[in-house]
């Protein structure tokens, strides 16, 4: 086992229940990859191997995309969740020490999601949730659920009490969605574009929509270094500004403002030095949390790109690393 200059934490890596096919999820995995099912399932093999090589402490684990977020029976999607939630507590339970958990949720009703979220909470120990998107409903799969209407308050004012960090993931959209916008250009539907098109949107839905200045406590959580947001901030804010007379209430702070206190981004699956510096930049580096995208991208790659990054100071470093992932999950430091 080689010695990494930092110790990380990674927090957006899935896993997947055994025997649950995962073929039309549509995801692509590394070059190279030969099994990405089989890397969902594996969690104390492989998996741990790499982290052992590449410096990862500790790595908080989620039921791969889209989950209940895809089943439109709500009694289905709430029995995937919990039986997700039990079977990832039971792994946990394994190894403690390098292990920890998000919730899964059916996202149907906002009372029960709300109820749910406390369960797993308070009885499985896990650091917080994790959703993917929007829930599909209807016979079709063609309805949406976004949380960002007043009914979903009831669910807002349990996480804030909760106070743990609720973390939107990706997830494909729907069929018709799909057939008007990416006909003919599939290559976009997913992780290469149009999933950070569908988070940036929901995130966006839930802060003009005030939940923030409702629940100033809420702590939101995306990856791919912001979903594009923290490029977008003084065009949306100055646009913003523009919409002065209009009858529809807004924020009462800045999209800038509310995420410099209220949502955290990660590394996960975006390398790009450029862009995490800007990011630092706009944001402020305590927003900033190392992530991997465990199997879909590799976790040698992760590791390798941020510890040969020059541009930050060690402690800068380690604050992305590590720091800001213990004060966010309130976990108890790791020997480094």
């Amino acid at each position: 086992m080689t010695t990494p200059k930092i110790a990380k934490i990674a927090i957006e890596e899935a896993f997947n229940l055994p025997g649950i096919d995962n073929s039309n999820n549509n995801f692509t995995a590394p070059n190279g990859a030969k099994d990405l099912g089989a890397q969902l399932v594996d969690i104390h093999e492989q998996r741990l191997k790499g982290m052992d090589e590449n410096g990862i402490s500790y790595m908080i684990l989620s039921l791969t995309a889209p989950g209940p977020q895809a089943e439109t029976n709500p009694e289905t999607a709430q029995a995937l969740a919990e039986r997700a939630n039990n079977y990832l507590a039971g792994e946990i339970r394994r190894n403690p020490a390098r292990f920890g958990g998000f919730t899964a949720l059916s996202m149907h009703d906002p009372k029960s999601a709300a109820l749910d979220a406390r369960r797993a909470i308070k009885e499985l120990d896990f650091h917080g949730l994790l959703v993917n998107d929007f829930q599909s409903t209807g016979a079709d799969g063609e309805g949406a659920i976004f949380y960002d209407q007043p009914e979903w308050d009831i669910f807002w004012e349990e996480v804030q009490a909760l106070d743990v960090p609720f973390y939107i993931h990706p997830r494909l959209t729907t069929p018709a969605v799909t057939k008007l916008f990416l006909d003919g250009r599939p290559w976009l539907r997913g992780a290469t574009y149009f999933f950070s098109v569908g988070v940036s949107l929901h995130i966006l839905g839930i802060y003009v929509n005030g939940i923030f200045d409702r629940f100033p406590k809420l702590q939101v959580v995306i990856g791919h270094m912001g979903e594009n947001l923290p490029y977008q901030l003084w065009r949306f804010d100055h646009r913003m500004s523009y919409y002065v007379n209009e009858p529809l209430p807004k924020a009462k702070r800045t999209l800038r403002e509310t995420m410099k206190t209220n949502i955290s981004i990660t590394t996960s699956g975006h390398y790009g030095t450029p862009s995490l510096l800007f990011a630092i930049q706009e944001l402020g580096i305590g927003r900033v949390l190392f992530s991997i995208d465990y199997p879909y991208e590799t976790i040698d790659e992760g590791a390798k790109w941020f510890d040969s990054i020059t541009e930050l100071t060690e402690d800068q470093k380690k604050q992305i690393a590590f720091g800001n992932a213990e004060k966010l999950l309130k976990l108890s430091p790791f020997p480094k």
